[in-house]
């Protein structure tokens, strides 16, 4: 009878969270059932009122089931003082900016309704479009509580704020009526901290609400916009949150060490050791399940001799069945962004079968910071995977069965923050001539070729794919159309630097070849199908290389077959292809190197531990990966590092990895990019900061998408393709520092200074930069240097007093 009310409560939620698409729970449900199905799912009589996110899957991070009991009060928390007093702007530095200008339909990107108790309240939110109710722009939120019982609904904005650091939120709102709301900043972890919180009474007129405080703790929190009474439509627009600089440079200026630190420290933050009386997940599990028809799986407390890797108990998990969706076993945490972290836990089943174990962001696009796909037997083995946070929501690791009705047993899990200098370079060799790369789109309306410095072109979008080389089975004409266009290219490229190198990208396929032909991908139909039959795609493969053996040296394997429109296939013929490639590459000349196909940001970490765990990383010669980056480089440090990491994880850390495709673009989180018109100086620094980040994380060749670019933010030559623009001089300067040079120190200061030390010869150089513009800094007199020259090639001395100001553009300081 028990297990019969688990079920129906089971399915009750999973209707409630379709009908309401995406609401969460702060209650901690330690004891979901044992086991769910999809046969039983009553209608509920009053579910909450909601419209779907605009997102392109199942949002699998929000289907754990609402709990049946209330939470504590949340609005009261701790004792705040309501009356904050912020400090000025200039003290502030961005983080999020959201003016609800994209399409969506019931919540802002990033925003959740976090609603609990029994029986659920009803509540509304949508996008607002009538002008009466949005302050700037075209759109606003709308969010009313129509009505509570027991619990209560809030709009939040999930963050990963991080300890010990203090952050100003700023919000303007109005209702349809006079009313009160309580606008917070919170801990969203037992017993829910409220570390700012102001009571607003609000009319119809558009106000602004600003609120700061200092978070003291590890786990993720919100924003919190909390309606006092039901009925009234509450409009939010504008809203900014900000880390405040709670530590001012003296007025000396920042004296800068002369070198970073090396060490590595690990402090345990979570840990399950599955102890415990439990019916059916051990304390801080959960069942996360998504999909109709409904996934059906199984979980229980083992503790059988052998099925305990250490204690009295373990955590069983089966999945039965997937349904429309999928079932995984999820820890949830609350990640900080830009920290790395350590999962480690113990896995062993009945019987041999993979099981994919994770660290995610529980929001879209629900990227994995950190994953492998191991083989568990019946011997339990240690698995541990490693990663930075991109998020500012929480997360979960997580583990994931790949085959039906085999119970896979789970036990010791520990979560670590590791704590280590982030920039300290992963190669200190000599800075290649692959790092400096290009895409020329346009040849043929121009023939000129940029002056950047670079000495590696990429030919994507050229006109020069499979399908537009080889139109009809058996027919290759290199006198015509594309097969004159790509020797064009291969003749471009050698005329203007006899010793450059080309990096060609092979796919898409023939319609003809194509074994989906009727289907439409990016390409035309048929190009995202994998071929019909292996041997068109030797012979495709064989031709390119024995024709220009010699002269093309770099081929990819695919473009981001992880975006269906691209590729959709199975991982296991792209693995046959790479090993095909691979083969008729050497056969033609030994000296090609192979590159995997190149994967994206968002899905692409899972993508590539699928291709490395089918045994593609031995076919390939370099790992190939997509990272475009905004005003903000920095970020993309992490996203380099967990790919490395995921290399390691899978035994090929020593192959190069590559960016074959990136440039950069407006951040939408942070500025209105219909009317965004970047800084000369963001203009300038941005490509150059990126190529150190880049360099330090162990990426060793970036093909910089495209010359001919409109965009204000990565334009790097004016509409008549010969006169560069000041982004492309400041490119150029930046690779004469660089090229041949070595990295052999960098680290970060008060996470503003950037610092890289690097030598050229014996003689010993800086390049520096500050995120946070006129930063004065002190430099250490072991670093030699009396010189400081720009991206736009002036050179000046140093001041006698040996103090700068740092900005976004970097310097260079020489002897």
């Amino acid at each position: 009878m028990r297990l019969s009310v688990y079920r129906w409560t089971a399915a009750l939620a999973v209707s409630l969270l379709v009908a309401c698409s995406g609401g969460s729970s702060d209650e901690d449900e330690s004891n979901p059932p044992a086991s769910g199905t999809g046969t039983e799912v009553p209608t509920p009589s009053t579910p909450p009122v909601d419209q779907p996110p605009e997102e392109t899957e199942p949002d699998p991070g929000n289907e754990t089931p609402a709990p049946s009991t209330p939470a504590p009060d949340e609005t009261n928390g701790n004792d705040v003082p309501e009356d904050v007093t912020p400090g000025t702007d200039s003290d502030a530095t961005l983080l999020m900016r959201a003016g609800f200008e994209t399409s969506f339909t019931g919540r802002g990107p990033g925003w959740v309704v976090n609603y609990w108790g029994t029986p659920f309240p009803k509540f509304e939110v949508a996008r607002e479009t009538a002008s009466a109710h949005v302050r700037s722009g075209t759109g606003a939120q709308r969010f009313r509580v129509v009505e509570r019982q027991s619990g209560d609904a809030h709009l939040t904005y999930p963050y990963g704020f991080v300890n010990g650091k203090t952050y100003r939120a700023s919000l303007h709102l109005k209702a349809s009526a006079p009313t009160t709301v309580v606008i917070q900043l919170r801990r969203d972890a037992l017993p829910w901290n409220v570390f700012a919180t102001r009571t607003v009474q609000l009319t119809t007129a558009w106000q602004r609400v600003e609120l700061e405080g200092l978070y003291q703790w590890n786990e993720a929190g919100s924003i919190r916009v909390i309606a006092r009474s039901t009925g009234v439509n509450l409009y939010l627009d504008d809203v900014t949150l900000s880390h405040v600089d709670g530590s001012d440079t003296p007025i000396g200026g920042l004296t800068l060490p002369a070198a970073g630190a090396q060490s590595v420290t690990s402090t345990t933050v979570a840990s399950a050791d599955m102890e415990g009386s439990f019916l059916s997940t051990a304390s801080g599990w959960k069942v996360n399940y998504w999909g109709l028809p409904l996934p059906s799986w199984s979980v229980g407390r083992e503790t059988r001799t052998g099925y305990v890797h250490a204690g009295a108990s373990s955590q069983r998990f089966r999945v039965n069945s997937k349904g429309g969706g999928a079932v995984h076993l999820t820890y949830p945490y609350g990640f900080a962004k830009g920290r790395t972290y350590r999962a480690t836990l113990y896995l062993r089943a009945d019987s041999t079968l993979p099981v994919e174990v994770m660290m995610r962001r529980d929001a879209h696009p629900w990227d994995a910071f950190a994953t492998k796909t191991v083989t568990a037997t019946t011997t339990w083995q240690k698995v541990e995977i490693t990663g930075t946070y991109l998020g500012t929501v929480a997360g979960t690791v997580r583990v994931i069965p790949k085959t039906l009705g085999v119970n896979v047993y789970v036990d010791d899990l520990t979560i670590a923050d590791l704590q280590y200098n982030d920039l300290a370079p992963a190669n200190t060799g000599p800075i290649p001539d692959t790092l400096f790369g290009i895409h020329v789109n346009k040849l043929g309306s121009h023939a000129t070729w940029p002056a950047l410095g670079h000495r590696l072109v990429r030919l994507w979008n050229t006109g020069t794919t499979w399908r537009d080389l080889q139109p009809a089975s058996g027919v290759w004409d290199f006198n015509n159309t594309a097969g004159r266009r790509l020797d064009m290219y291969v003749d471009y490229v050698k005329r203007n630097d006899p010793d450059g190198a080309i990096l060609y990208t092979l796919g898409q396929t023939p319609q003809w070849a194509s074994s989906t032909p009727g289907v439409t991908g990016l390409y035309g139909l048929g190009a995202s199908g994998a071929p019909t039959n292996m041997a068109y795609w030797r012979d495709y493969v064989r031709t390119l290389a024995r024709r220009y053996a010699g002269r093309i040296r770099y081929w990819e394997l695919w473009n981001e077959p992880d975006y269906q429109p691209h590729y959709n296939g199975s991982m296991a013929t792209m693995v046959e292809m790479a090993r095909i490639a691979r083969e008729e590459l050497k056969a033609a000349d030994p000296a090609n190197q192979l590159v995997s196909p190149g994967a994206t940001a968002g899905q692409g970490m899972a993508w590539l531990n699928n291709f490395l765990a089918a045994g593609g990383g031995q076919h390939v010669d370099i790992v190939g990966f997509h990272w475009y980056f905004d005003t903000s480089p920095e970020k993309i440090g992490p996203m380099i590092q967990n790919v490395r990491q995921l290399m390691v994880n899978h035994g090929i850390g020593n192959k190069p990895l590559w960016n074959t495709e990136g440039a950069p673009g407006c951040d939408a989180l942070l500025y209105q990019c219909s009317s965004f018109v970047p800084t000369p100086q963001q203009q300038r620094s941005v490509t150059a900061r990126a190529l150190l980040i880049m360099w330090a994380k162990g990426v060793s060749s970036f093909s910089y998408y495209f010359w001919e670019r409109s965009d204000p933010l990565s334009s790097l030559v004016q509409s008549d393709y010969r006169t560069p623009t000041d982004a492309a001089h400041a490119y150029a300067e930046a690779a004469r520092w660089l090229r041949g040079a070595r990295l052999v120190d960098g680290y970060r200061i008060d996470d503003s200074v950037h610092v890289f030390r690097v030598q050229r010869g014996t003689e010993n150089q800086v390049i520096l930069w500050s995120t946070t513009p006129g930063v004065a800094v002190n430099l250490p007199a072991a670093w030699g240097v009396s010189r400081q020259r720009t991206l736009l090639g002036t050179e000046t001395a140093l001041p006698s007093s040996r103090q700068i100001s740092l900005g976004l553009e970097p310097v260079l300081l020489k002897p």
